[in-house]
């Protein structure tokens, strides 16, 4: 199989002009990003299982062929009330297929998510259902040999960027498994990209269906880097404004602490994490903190992690045949 996806790592903005002085002024520091108590991470759990994420509303916006015997659907769907859009791509089978989900990166004034396909005949010779959604705020374009597709712009809130948009991605593997009959829902995999890659560990450690997980360049504690990055308004948007705004401070570590999977790592399943050793968006301290966490918990086998020398968050994808060759092989454990 030639298949190339090309991973939209939507850099956060680091520049000055990005930066508002003291924005927690007047907020405890060492209060906000404390390091969680068992009690806030059963809430964060209890939370999670309360939510109603079952398929509704579901509708086929928009098909086409592909390539042939390959049919895309852009498809609608409502989730914690909002109208969300999502792109699958199915290929004729007699049999069940497993399903691979993409989640794209994140950038402030971008509303798109982005993936590039290039496919040809040989995609048969070990086919898949692919399921990328919009996400919140979003919309999703897809591009198959050059040829575009795209989705009306989901509902909800842009910057409910992690736990908000791991809600959105599991309720459309909910529709698939209710609308796909091909679609073997005991062999799913998650992949994103920066942000996508944070919530491809989420929605593995929440959603038991997934049996692979990868991170691209994707933080694994949210807690940590905001505490960092107060004065980002990339930060900001996601977490600190509701602070700032009213929100309580037990709300906004619940968001930051949801958002974390370095603090719900017992539940990963197989795992794959490649970070580049010159970001400074997403260092390598992120996974290396990961990777001691599953260290203790005894589920080293069940994780690996690769580091590119002389590559950054912008470029870690590009022309990466090494990652691209390693998760390859490790989709073939599906």
């Amino acid at each position: 199989m030639r298949q190339r996806i090309s991973l939209l790592l939507f850099v956060i903005c680091l520049s000055v002009s990005c930066h508002e002085e003291d924005y927690l002024h007047g907020f405890s520091s060492d209060s906000l990003f404390a390091t969680p108590t068992q009690q806030e991470l059963d809430a964060v759990v209890n939370n999670w299982k309360a939510r109603d994420l079952s398929a509704k509303n579901y509708s086929v916006v928009q098909t086409a062929e592909v390539f042939p015997d390959i049919t895309l659907k852009i498809v609608s769907y409502t989730v914690s009330g909002h109208t969300e859009y999502g792109a699958l791509l199915i290929p004729k089978s007699t049999s069940a297929l497993p399903v691979h989900t993409f989640i794209g990166g994140f950038g402030i004034d971008s509303p798109i998510n982005g993936v590039k396909l290039v496919i040809d005949q040989t995609f048969f010779d070990d086919p898949f259902i692919f399921v990328v959604p919009a996400l919140r705020g979003q919309s999703v374009r897809i591009m198959v040999n050059d040829v575009a597709y795209s989705s009306p712009t989901s509902e909800g809130e842009h910057c409910e960027a992690f736990d908000g948009a791991a809600d959105d991605a599991i309720a459309l593997l909910n529709i698939v498994e209710s609308t796909e009959q091909t679609a073997d829902m005991n062999r799913v995999a998650v992949r994103g990209g920066s942000r996508g890659g944070t919530v491809a560990l989420l929605i593995g450690e929440r959603d038991k269906r997934v049996k692979l997980t990868i991170g691209v360049a994707g933080p694994t504690n949210m807690m940590e880097l905001t505490s960092k990055n107060e004065n980002d308004r990339t930060y900001q948007c996601q977490f600190l404004s509701d602070l700032a705004n009213g929100s309580a401070l037990a709300d906004v570590r619940h968001k930051m602490i949801a958002s974390s999977p370095i603090f719900f790592a017992k539940d990963l399943p197989k795992t794959q994490l490649h970070l580049a050793a010159n970001d400074v968006i997403v260092p390598v301290s992120q996974g290396e903190e990961l990777k001691d966490v599953i260290n203790n918990l005894g589920q080293s086998a069940a994780f690996e992690m690769f580091i590119y020398e002389g590559r950054d968050h912008s470029n870690i994808a590009d022309g990466n045949t090494e990652m691209n060759d390693r998760i390859t092989l490790f989709l073939k454990q599906l």
